[in-house]
């Protein structure tokens, strides 16, 4: 069992790619499963990648009904590496363990017991449950999970679901996946011993691979990003928030704040256009409910939240969050922040503060990698406000990066639309349509073509002037402190624009490249374009000073 908030959640992601330090969690796991006393694992929390591996080694399981399970592996590139594809196999068969490893979401702890994972769920008393499971057993001989065989007794089902999941993997960019699936096959037609063999070998292969690299480093780009200013001042309390203007970017905010628990008021000087907004926010909860993505009880809870106003109807400034963006109220008084076109600004209490209650709010769309927020400071912004402001983002599901002036995201989006024209002028578009489709990001505009099969060259041809005229952007917002670090750059990049998740973005590329190299290249692609390629001064100044990008990452 284990103390504090939860079971395991995995391993420690900052060791990979170091030498291993004993004891090693795949001995560990074998010396569990080799004891002759039995071993009940008692989990609470999530119990995730190594930890679930643990839990499997143990001669049963026992789980309080609010546990998580899983092996989230696969999102940083890699395979449990201690077990895991060979344990797991054995309980629940092939195609249920190929969902979970290359999924890699959680499952609740009622279908971890319905599959086999689990052999009892208890409500409370994860302790009493777990020492009677043990009780129990101890008038037993164990039996190791090595030596369970429920997953292998239909081998034609079993081989038909590898067969299926290699199919579905054809065109997939990322090894993982492949591995999990010869791992899996591998405990079938291996001896046990053997099969762990198989798969720590795939497992340190997968390790070195550039896609987990990159996945690694947008890990922790993800969790970097937090620390930013005002992250750690006290938030203020906000019961309702207070989007003005009835657009379509209004209508799909105020869907947004209803589905994070907010009250909202939607306010509109137009009373058609009000009407319309509300009738659009209507269709929208009704196409949720429709999809089987929310329940009947949920729409009207989130309807019941949301009221109209008028302007004027501001209610108490003490608990109000404003969002604006469509229009301003009369006399408002708009942040000098504001800079980015199409930027709402926030301010907490009455709209005309601004001052250091004034913010600005770039919320990027929906990317199949995240959902993206930029908060955008100036120097007289408060901790509060941007405290209360980041509390609201992350209870709406946004990562959240941090910006001054017009910020990343703009600047991003100015460097990649001006070198893709530029190179369009140059080589014609169906090279540029190439790199776009290579990397998912075919425009509207663009004709869309199929997926390729195999492993994708994310950097060739003419990807490369792309990357490298996003990552001097991101060296010159860096420079003028338009953004805190390098690996926003990156976080930006992947999930607000949707650059894929595995290619580590523009400023990961550049640390591979070399700056001095770098520098060449864009001294050389300035001279076509200089406004995009003049490399930043920032650039020279890293090179004379020995300073790396990872560097700045860590200052």
């Amino acid at each position: 069992m284990a103390r504090g908030r939860t079971f395991p959640a995995g391993a420690d992601i900052s060791e990979f790619g170091k030498p291993p330090q004993a004891p090693l969690l795949p001995d560990l796991c074998n010396l569990i499963e080799a004891s002759t006393k039995p071993v009940v694992a008692g989990l609470h929390g999530t119990a995730l990648g190594g930890g679930l591996e643990l839990a499997l080694a143990a001669h049963a399981r026992v789980a309080l009904a609010d546990a998580r399970l899983g092996l989230p592996e696969v999102s940083l590139g890699i395979l449990p590496g201690a077990g895991g594809t060979q344990r797991l196999p054995r309980l629940i068969g092939a195609r249920e363990a190929l969902r979970l490893m290359i999924a890699g979401r959680p499952i609740g702890a009622a279908e971890a017991l319905a599959l086999g994972i689990l052999d009892k769920v208890v409500e409370q008393d994860l302790e009493e449950a777990t020492v009677t499971m043990a009780l129990h057993l101890a008038a037993t001989t164990p039996v190791a999970t090595r030596h369970r065989h429920d997953g292998f007794r239909d081998p034609k089902a079993y081989f038909a679901a590898i067969a299926e999941a290699r199919h579905a993997q054809v065109a997939s960019p990322l090894p993982g996946p492949g591995r999990i699936i010869d791992c899996v096959e591998a405990a079938q037609l291996l001896p046990f011993d053997q099969g762990l063999a198989f798969e720590r070998a795939a497992f340190s292969e997968l390790v070195a691979t550039p896609e987990a690299e990159a996945l690694r480093h947008v890990f922790f780009a993800e969790r970097r990003a937090g620390r930013m200013i005002g992250a750690k001042a006290k938030s203020r309390p906000v019961s309702q928030i207070t989007v003005l203007g009835g657009g379509t970017d209004a209508v799909s905010l105020t869907c947004e704040l209803l589905k994070a628990g907010y009250d909202v008021t939607l306010v509109e000087r137009d009373a058609d256009v009000l009407a319309k907004a509300f009738e659009a926010v209507a269709i929208a909860l009704a196409g949720e409910v429709a999809a089987g993505k929310m329940t009947n009880a949920a729409h009207d809870a989130q309807w019941s939240r949301l009221t109209p106003g008028l302007p004027g109807e501001d209610g108490d400034a003490a608990d109000v969050l404003f969002l604006t963006g469509a229009y301003r109220l009369p006399g408002a008084i708009v942040p000098s922040v504001s800079a980015a076109a199409g930027a709402p600004i926030v301010t907490m209490g009455r709209v005309g503060e601004g001052g250091p209650h004034g913010l600005g709010l770039v919320l990027m769309p929906a990317t199949r990698n995240g959902r993206l927020a930029e908060i955008l400071v100036a120097p007289s912004s408060a901790p509060e406000a941007i405290a209360t402001l980041l509390s609201m983002l992350k209870q709406m599901g946004r990562t959240v990066v941090q910006g001054q002036r017009t910020g990343l995201n703009a600047g991003l989006s100015n460097a990649f639309q001006a070198s893709l024209q530029a190179l369009e002028a140059k080589h014609g578009p169906e090279q540029v349509l190439e790199v776009l489709t290579r990397w998912g990001m075919t425009r509207d505009m663009d004709r869309q073509s199929p997926p390729q099969a195999g492993p994708v060259d994310l950097f060739s041809g003419l990807a490369a002037p792309v990357l490298g005229a996003l990552a001097n952007a991101g060296l010159r917002m860096i420079g003028e402190e338009r953004a805190l670090r390098p690996s926003d750059i990156d976080l930006a990049m992947i999930l607000g624009h949707g650059f894929p998740r595995w290619g580590g973005g523009p400023m990961l590329w550049a640390a591979r490249r070399g700056l001095m190299v770098l520098r060449d290249d864009l001294n050389r692609w300035a001279e076509d374009a200089p406004d995009i390629w003049t490399p930043s001064p920032l650039l020279d100044d890293l090179i004379r000073q020995s300073i790396s990008l990872e560097d700045l990452n860590d200052a």
